[in-house]
């Protein structure tokens, strides 16, 4: 894992990236809006953005017996007072941070869209919506538009005798009391709520240019910045430049319709250049907007692969070594024999 020293100064890049996005004064930076971390296997990339989340988040966490949110930990330990002042500024932002595995939450089915849709999946998730449909979220999004969602809701509880969040992962089987619920939220007839829920899926807008949009509407309703924290998307993309294009342009989007106040950050094994470039010289493909995009570029030293082997996998806690000498006591003589095919 980088050393305290690389880590402080991988943090310090990046709040400078990211400070002048932030406050009133804030300086539009549609360019600049992506972070690409990178570092091979022990580096600790993804304990850093973790961290990183729950800083900029400002989490509250329990040490020692003692709640504490995150900031403090750093102000304890920062004593350059202007690095300390633009955490600070950043931290005490309005800002809504969503960090997410995006090979966890992808569904293999939806390949090139794979991307896209696991965005839009953590973002409705994130804001109270339906996560797993999106079409469900997009209802949920229109009524919310037009004042008509707190209704839509109260009067499915009513009809169904469920709450509608318990209850909308499973629409298909309770299409009925949505139609009842959306023409009482909305005064239009039965008839024509009815074919509102049958035609959901199939008049569902999903492009990256609608995402963003979504995304820029949100932001504009609640004031914050919001921050895609995205990891091991390189592993995710691997060779797919299909997959890659998706993410230049998911991140060039967001960039210009949110004016730099939605940010990417994304870990890799492959520095940006290593990622792309096998792609560029293979299919004769165009990244360099998604270089300019990635302009943040924090790599993670690795540690040895030995000493990693050594002491973070095969290092065993107190009970763990009891339990495997127990083990070791009762079948050492089958375990000791070679195995054999």
């Amino acid at each position: 894992m980088s050393s305290p020293a690389n880590w402080k100064n991988h943090l310090r890049h990046f709040f400078e990236s990211y400070v002048p996005a932030t406050g009133p004064e804030r300086i539009r930076m549609e360019n600049k809006i992506g972070v690409w971390v990178s570092g091979f296997f022990g580096s600790g990339k993804s304990h850093f953005i973790k961290i990183l989340s729950y800083l900029l988040s400002n989490r509250k966490v329990t040490h020692n017996g003692t709640e504490r949110n995150a900031y403090s930990f750093f102000e304890d330990k920062i004593k350059d007072a202007l690095f300390l002042a633009d955490i600070n500024k950043a931290v005490h932002y309005p800002t809504e941070v969503i960090l997410f595995n995006i090979d966890s939450r992808a569904n293999v089915d939806d390949k090139e869209d794979a991307i896209l849709k696991v965005f839009l999946k953590v973002f409705n998730e994130r804001i109270g919506y339906c996560a797993d449909f999106p079409h469900i979220a997009h209802l949920e999004r229109e009524l919310d538009k037009r004042g008509q969602y707190e209704t839509f809701k109260a009067a499915f509880a009513d009809i169904n005798g469920s709450r509608w969040e318990d209850e909308r992962d499973a629409y298909y089987f309770i299409s009925d009391d949505m139609a009842q619920a959306l023409s009482q939220a909305t005064q239009q007839s039965l008839e024509a709520s009815r074919q509102w829920v049958e035609q959901l899926d199939k008049n569902f807008p999903l492009d990256i240019n609608n995402f963003c949009q979504w995304v820029k509407e949100w932001l504009d309703d609640n004031g914050k910045n919001i921050l895609f924290m995205v990891d091991e998307v390189g592993q995710f993309i691997g060779k797919n430049t299909q997959m890659m294009l998706k993410l230049q342009t998911i991140t060039e989007n967001l960039g210009v319709i949110c004016g730099g106040r939605a940010w990417v950050i994304v870990t890799s094994q492959a520095d940006i250049d290593a990622a792309i470039g096998g792609m560029s010289s293979r299919d004769g493909q165009d990244f360099s907007k998604i270089q300019g995009r990635f302009s943040t570029r924090l790599q993670l030293s690795s540690s040895n692969t030995s000493e990693v082997i050594q002491k973070r996998l095969l290092v065993k806690t107190d009970e763990a070594k009891a339990a495997l000498a127990k083990v070791w006591q009762e079948k050492g003589d089958i375990l000791r024999k070679p195995a054999g095919f």
